[in-house]
């Protein structure tokens, strides 16, 4: 079943402007300081050490601000030596985050201006200037946008996560984290080679539990997001 956005209600967008709105006149150092040692012993963060590598699919900004941004937080846990690759297409989310590793001296964080799909694609995009966590693809929406109105559309290019990775030199990633609003399923179809060489997935929603399971990966338990798997074997 494709993504539905019923949780998008009025009353959810209210709650959420409140609590972002205090958030977002934090300090960062505070924000992140306290959210990464509050985060550290609960899935997925507990599985990245210094020096491995995470994959991050989506950053949006308003996260970011709110200092609940994974790949942030990611990028604290495994440290100057580890490294955290963040695929992100909407241009504010890219500059935000691009500006915020340079502020915060987040070397080994890298940005791939890009959007994460089956394959090489050009795909519509609807995108909330006020909320950019739930921008989403125009092709997996299967029920009509309440609030269509507060979307704008822009065309943005994909590819499979395989040719994403593609010239990194990754051999192994510790953690791929997936936090896109229904578009899981898609990615999944890309990403075979880079799954091979993945330990640990964490993703929104169990839909795709059964082809995860089939890619030998196994449900760890629920985290701040949605849940966490790795492979059999795996802490």
């Amino acid at each position: 079943m494709l993504y539905r956005l019923s949780r998008y209600s009025a009353l959810h967008s209210t709650l959420r402007r409140a609590a972002y709105a205090c958030l977002w006149r934090l300090p960062d150092g505070l924000k992140y300081g306290l959210g990464s040692a509050l985060r550290r012993p609960r899935l997925p963060y507990r599985l990245l050490r210094p020096g491995d590598t995470a994959v991050q699919i989506g950053a949006p900004w308003d996260t970011l601000r709110a200092g609940r941004s994974r790949a942030a937080h990611f990028a604290r846990l495994v440290g100057r030596e580890g490294r955290v690759i963040v695929i992100e297409p909407t241009p504010e989310n890219v500059a935000a985050l691009e500006a915020f590793a340079r502020r915060h001296r987040l070397d080994g964080m890298t940005v791939i201006p890009r959007a994460a799909w089956s394959g090489p694609a050009r795909l519509r995009f609807l995108v909330n200037p006020d909320h950019p966590a739930s921008n989403l693809v125009e092709e997996v929406i299967d029920t009509p946008l309440r609030d269509r109105g507060a979307y704008e559309r822009i065309e943005v290019d994909a590819d499979s996560l395989d040719g994403l990775l593609q010239g990194l030199s990754v051999p192994r990633i510790r953690l791929l984290s997936i936090n896109t609003n229904g578009s899981d399923r898609q990615i999944f179809d890309g990403a075979a080679r880079t799954l091979r060489r993945t330990e640990h997935v964490a993703v929104v929603t169990r839909r795709c539990e059964a082809w995860l399971e089939r890619c030998g990966f196994r449900l760890l338990g629920g985290d701040d997001r949605g849940y966490t798997y790795g492979r059999e074997g795996q802490a």
